[in-house]
């Protein structure tokens, strides 16, 4: 029963979502996790489906470094023309075995969010379904900080629920994550990535005043004077959604990321 409803609900909101009007300017970040892992995860999307992908984003010409489209977004003059970021959650061994190099090869910059205590062995796997994923190691994670097209940026110590932590504990997951991603790569860590895109209000505080940015989910593209700078929307790509980007990406919301994200914050 719950798949039917969950089949229902998805017609729907997809048979919404064709009914808005086309967007323009503004800026999409795009969140990735998994590519050809085999893990059967919906965020795992198949290797030929994600190589297509990038190849669509690749001829868009429209691929920006997060901190460019920031500096668009708070400028006077906004983000006319419609400019997208790719951020990689979580830095298991397949962003570097099977992601890296398709990005290096078409030349996109990406932003990649790393869990520190997952990398140290300290944590389990912050995707549910890819627990037998082993993360990235610190050299592979340092190779790709130096290679100047990769960001690194912090997803927390330890990948908890934000919302469930006293302010003392909190500031430690976003603090320490930042201090020895910046003491392994030597590298500036400016953005934070809110785990499970879940934050609270003490959360969001601490972000803006640790990090240049951070991140979430909901699904909307981003408007200059309309976006919250550490609380930044992005899109989550699942293997169930259209295979074309463009679709996607066409409307100033994707409505069924927008409602998921809506009942993942009222989950308590």
């Amino acid at each position: 029963m719950g798949s039917a409803v969950e089949r229902f609900g998805r017609g729907l909101l997809r048979g919404l979502h064709r009914a808005l009007p086309r967007a323009s300017g503004g800026v999409t970040v795009l969140a990735y996790h998994l590519a050809g892992a085999g893990t059967g995860s919906v965020v795992d999307l198949p290797a030929e489906l994600f190589a297509r992908q990038l190849d669509e984003l690749a001829e868009s010409g429209r691929v920006v470094p997060l901190a460019h489209a920031l500096e668009r977004l708070a400028g006077n003059g906004g983000e006319e023309r419609h400019r997208i970021v790719l951020t990689f959650d979580d830095a298991f061994g397949n962003f570097f075995e099977s992601v890296w190099p398709l990005l290096i090869e078409r030349r996109l910059p990406a932003v990649l969010y790393v869990p520190v205590a997952f990398v140290d062995g300290g944590s389990p796997s912050p995707l549910a379904g890819a627990e037998r994923l082993k993360p990235m190691t610190w050299d592979q994670i340092r190779e790709v900080a130096a290679s100047g097209s990769i960001a690194i940026g912090s997803h927390s110590l330890s990948h908890p629920d934000l919302r469930r932590l006293p302010e003392a504990e909190c500031r430690r997951e976003l603090e320490l994550s930042r201090r020895r991603l910046e003491e392994e790569t030597g590298a500036e860590v400016a953005s934070f990535c809110y785990p499970r895109a879940l934050w609270s209000p003490t959360a969001h505080r601490l972000a803006a005043e640790l990090y240049d940015s951070a991140v979430a989910a909901g699904g909307r593209r981003n408007r200059p004077g309309r976006f919250d700078r550490h609380r930044i929307s992005r899109l989550p790509l699942r293997r169930d959604m259209p295979p074309s980007l463009e679709r996607v990406l066409a409307k100033s919301v994707w409505l069924e990321e927008w409602a998921a994200s809506g009942l993942r914050r009222l989950r308590p």
